[in-house]
């Protein structure tokens, strides 16, 4: 009696350990370009990164998550601080809020600080979020704010050369095209 309530119990929990593979394995996933910075001798742009990404209530939180994350491939580099939180992500209209946390200005180790890796920090956030037609710009804010400092760098600032003092639009410039300073 005894083994056969053990085996009993063991079967339902096995059978759970399968549903929720199978459930998981049918949240569907959308392929997403995330842009990475390309350097070469005389050139510096965003390249795209195809990434399979699950569609799901934080799907765009995730997606910039995969980009502070880095490439895949070795032949990119990554336009984010590794240690940069995503706090959010919210879609209103046609604009995407992106607040990071404060390691994305005050982390200069990961990415050195200056106006290309800049650009190429900031765009890779936009070009990666409007490559889908509900978002046509993005803001961007740290720790909830749009300005202000924290330990003692402006926030507007960003990386002190171009700053996060308005809303973003799509640059098809900067993808494969050289940048450099």
């Amino acid at each position: 009696m005894q083994r056969t309530r053990k085996f009993l119990i063991l079967s339902v929990l096995m059978l759970l350990v399968f549903l929720s593979f199978s459930f998981l394995s049918c949240t569907p996933k959308v392929d997403v370009k995330l842009y990475f910075s390309k350097y070469t001798d005389n050139e510096t742009y965003l390249e795209p990164e195809i990434r399979q990404i699950i569609q799901d209530k934080n799907f765009y939180k995730s997606i910039i998550q995969e980009l502070v994350k880095g490439p895949k491939n070795k032949d990119l580099y990554p336009t984010l601080p590794s240690n940069t939180i995503v706090n959010s992500v919210k879609i209103e209209n046609d604009l995407a809020i992106v607040d990071l946390s404060k390691e994305i200005i005050t982390n200069t180790k990961d990415i050195p600080h200056s106006s290309t890796t800049e650009i190429l920090a900031l765009f890779s956030i936009v070009n990666t979020l409007t490559e889908f037609k509900e978002i046509k710009k993005v803001r961007i804010t740290i720790e909830g704010k749009k300005s202000g400092q924290i330990d003692g760098l402006y926030i507007q600032d960003f990386w002190g050369h171009v700053g996060i003092y308005e809303d973003f639009t799509r640059n098809e410039e900067i993808i494969g095209k050289n940048i450099s300073e």
